[in-house]
């Protein structure tokens, strides 16, 4: 081969090789509402990282609802695209194996209505201990629609804490094919009733609540299954771990769950319900329960530990209940 054509060869090679790297992302943002190309949205290209999101670059739709971005991030990895319309993110994943050409990225025309939602899950697991017991709230929500459910005013969904969580509370929010994140909840003009703000998006939408509280057993708990007017509804459940029992005259038992052995009781009263609560249980393998009990006790008297067991617990306590709502349901499948 002549030198000429040598470096003509290597240059080409070249070429091919950092073309991936530095590959544009073309695409079309599409209203699922109208059916049709999306003009005026702005689209951002994010990349998460150990730094948190980074941007990357930011454009907006033209008249035929596309996008580009000249080039991507080099280095490989994940990145985001993220649409903002009428004030809620839709969001595409994109993964390196993925093509970076005709992305259709999705959104919605926005509701106010809660009439397109509706509860197909409401659960509040509890695990008691000597000294408080642990209260997961879990809520999913299904939107058929082919619009966003969008209210702040009413918020996705509101949820009685009761009064002894002394405000300490977490809320988790997990969108269609999205991750679980810590959101905010405003009080509303009913008592100890609170609201979550978040788009209820076509798919499944997910929230968790988690507190606990300082009581021991027996304990009588006091609640409430709060529903916005217009959202259709399941009946509540209430899971008790193995060796925890739940009574009550608005209290039914519906089963067992058949991996944990956990009990399944159903609320007939789901507006103001009081429920009996005795014995002690976890979720956690019996393994783990072992290991729990090698590490130092939490005794009352100590404040300052208190202080910052309710956050503790409710962090581990969310994770284990995200496991069993899988469980629970693959069950009833």
């Amino acid at each position: 081969m002549r030198k000429g054509d040598c470096v003509k060869h290597a240059f080409l090679v070249l070429i091919a090789s950092t073309a991936p790297i530095f590959a544009s992302i073309t695409g079309t943002v599409v209203n699922q509402t109208t059916g049709k190309p999306q003009p005026g949205v702005t689209v951002t290209l994010v990349k998460p990282g150990q730094q948190g999101m980074r941007t990357i670059g930011t454009t907006t739709t033209g008249a035929s609802g596309n996008f580009a971005f000249e080039h991507d991030e080099p280095g490989g990895g994940p990145q985001l695209l993220q649409a903002n319309y009428k004030n809620v993110n839709y969001n595409k994943l994109m993964t390196p194996n993925i093509p970076t050409s005709g992305v259709t990225l999705d959104i919605y025309e926005p509701t106010a209505s809660p009439s397109i939602a509706r509860i197909t899950q409401r659960m509040m697991i509890f695990e008691p201990s000597s000294s408080q017991i642990g209260v997961n709230e879990t809520i999913i929500l299904e939107n058929d629609s082919r619009t966003t459910f969008d209210n702040d005013s009413l918020g996705a969904i509101r949820f009685y804490l009761p009064p002894a969580a002394n405000g300490q509370f977490k809320v988790n929010a997990q969108g269609p094919q999205g991750m679980p994140l810590p959101r905010p909840a405003e009080k509303t003009d009913q008592e100890n009733v609170f609201k979550v703000p978040f788009p209820v998006k076509p798919g499944e939408t997910q929230f968790q609540i988690t507190y606990v509280l300082p009581v021991g057993s027996p304990f009588t708990f006091q609640g409430r299954a709060v529903v916005l007017k217009g959202m259709a509804e399941t009946p509540l459940r209430l899971i008790a771990p193995l060796g925890v029992t739940i009574s009550g005259r608005d209290i039914e038992k519906a089963g067992t769950e058949p991996r944990t052995q956990a009990s399944v009781y159903t609320v007939v009263a789901p507006d103001s319900f009081s429920a009996e609560i005795a014995g002690t249980g976890s979720l956690r393998a019996a393994e783990a329960d072992d290991d729990a009990s090698d590490r130092p006790q939490i005794t009352e008297g100590q404040p300052q530990i208190y202080t910052h067991l309710p956050w503790l617990l409710a962090l581990a306590f969310a994770i284990l209940a995200t496991g069993f709502v899988i469980l629970f349901r693959q069950s009833q499948a």
